[in-house]
């Protein structure tokens, strides 16, 4: 481990990270390592920005920054924000919307942030230099990228021998489909995620816009960290090749199995269950609308589930329906599982007009399980348990203007809490302690490679 990294509080105190990734599945990896007190810096192409620093926030940016003119290798913006090689000293000054981009402080918070163009044989020195005082290099491009730039895992590891080079790509950096490009719904139709997703008899529905760049993003994290305990107890780096499509086909759980024991396919007549159950068959359960809708006009929903006899005669009792436990189509869980869409029909009428929260605590106080369908204002701002758990702290952001909730790390270590531990960088924000304090350059060389555009 690297012992001369800026001390943070954590067991990974002391691990630093060199971060070319981009997007989402690879900074979310990183990331992760941040709260337990690794030095993650994140590398942007100088006079440009990481893409999320401008997508996703049409409300703040709207228009394309425009060039005002090129000069060498470096592009000079009309608008000074964009420009990475302005005076650092002025740009802390300046509050610039590009900042407020809730995908780039959600991804990067916690990290260093230098400006560096890796296109330039310069750059290509400093980055060799980089690597060779830090634990790990972490990159999510197509297979091509790095060797390039000469950087093969050969050219790596002699540089740095206790390195560990993890790149993440949707379907790994061998075979046919290596240089294949991909986004995290990509992997999630080609891992079959997609297919088993939706409600019978209805085209699949997908698992949100980029389920498995989150989740990709978390079994990247784990595999870095098994990465660098292999590097700690060895002194032998390695390379960790991941394929997120492979990670994602972790995630169907028994699906693959059945089809090779019982010849079920994914998608059959009562197949995908949507929100009931299958193993086993239990109902009610499933979602209900409820009474109101939240301020982007989206209905309210609750969930309710039965388990037991017991649970489904409070149930009753608790919607004034005793007659229910009596009917033969609902008397035994058996029968509730053959005429579930009905039984969904009855519950839904008696949620419609009632207030979720409401419901949820009368069923919960009979011992039936119930969970509103939160949105993201639930949970950040309403939710008890995560207020109590302080699972969203507060930081300080100037750059946007005020305090926000963060992300914390859900996993508690009693002896080695997570924690947030700042704020995402601005713009080439750390060059100074990176290419000065780290690299010894003296300001004279950081002004001459700010000035021909290598950072």
């Amino acid at each position: 481990m690297n012992t001369t990294s800026t001390a943070r509080p954590g067991v990974l105190s002391g691990v630093r990270v060199l971060d070319f990734t981009w997007k989402t599945v690879g900074p979310w990896s990183t990331r992760l390592l941040t709260h337990y007190g690794a030095e993650v810096i994140h590398v942007e192409r100088a006079g440009g920005w990481d893409d999320h620093r401008y997508n996703a926030t049409p409300s703040i940016v709207t228009d394309e920054p425009k060039v005002a003119q090129t000069l060498g290798m470096k592009k000079v913006y009309s608008d000074p924000q964009f420009n990475t090689h302005r005076d650092e000293s002025a740009a802390a000054t300046e509050r610039p919307k590009l900042y407020a981009a809730p995908y780039f402080n959600t991804l990067h918070n916690g990290k260093l942030a230098i400006s560096l163009n890796t296109k330039s044989p310069e750059g290509l020195k400093i980055v060799e230099r980089l690597i060779g005082m830090c634990d790990a290099l972490v990159e999510n491009f197509s297979a091509e990228v790095l060797p390039s730039w000469g950087l093969t895992w050969e050219r790596l590891h002699a540089i740095n021998p206790r390195l560990v080079y993890m790149s993440t790509s949707g379907f790994g950096h061998t075979g046919d489909w290596k240089t294949y490009r991909s986004y995290g719904p990509t992997a999630a139709a080609q891992s079959g995620l997609s297919l088993a997703s939706g409600l019978p008899g209805k085209p699949p529905a997908g698992w949100g816009f980029s389920y498995l760049d989150v989740m990709g993003g978390w079994i990247g994290g784990l595999s870095l960290i098994q990465g660098l305990l292999q590097a700690k107890k060895t002194g032998e780096g390695c390379y960790i090749d991941y394929s997120v499509t492979e990670g994602a086909m972790s995630m169907l759980g028994t699906y693959m199995l059945d089809y090779q024991v019982n010849g079920r396919r994914t998608r059959r007549p009562d197949f995908p269950p949507g929100n009931r159950a299958v193993f086993p068959a239990l109902a009610p359960h499933n979602t209900y609308r409820c009474a109101g809708r939240d301020r982007n006009d989206q209905d309210w929903w609750i969930f309710i589930a039965c388990e037991t006899q017991e649970q489904f005669e409070a149930l009753c009792s608790v919607m004034e329906q005793p007659g229910l436990v009596l009917d033969t189509k609902f008397a035994t869980n058996e029968a509730r599982v053959t005429n579930q869409a009905e039984l969904d029909q009855i519950i839904s009428n008696w949620t419609r007009p009632r207030r979720r929260y409401d419901i949820m605590r009368k069923c919960q106080a009979v011992g039936i399980i119930a969970a509103v369908v939160q949105n993201a204002e639930d949970r950040v701002e309403y939710d008890p348990q995560l207020q109590h758990r302080e699972v969203f702290p507060v930081i300080e952001n100037p750059e946007v203007g005020g305090a926000f909730s963060y992300e914390r790390y859900p996993v508690r270590l009693s002896r080695t809490p997570a924690t947030v531990q700042t704020r995402a960088p601005v713009l080439a924000e750390h060059n100074q302690y990176v290419f000065g304090e780290l690299l010894q350059m003296s300001e004279a060389e950081i002004n001459s490679l700010r000035e021909r555009g290598v950072i």
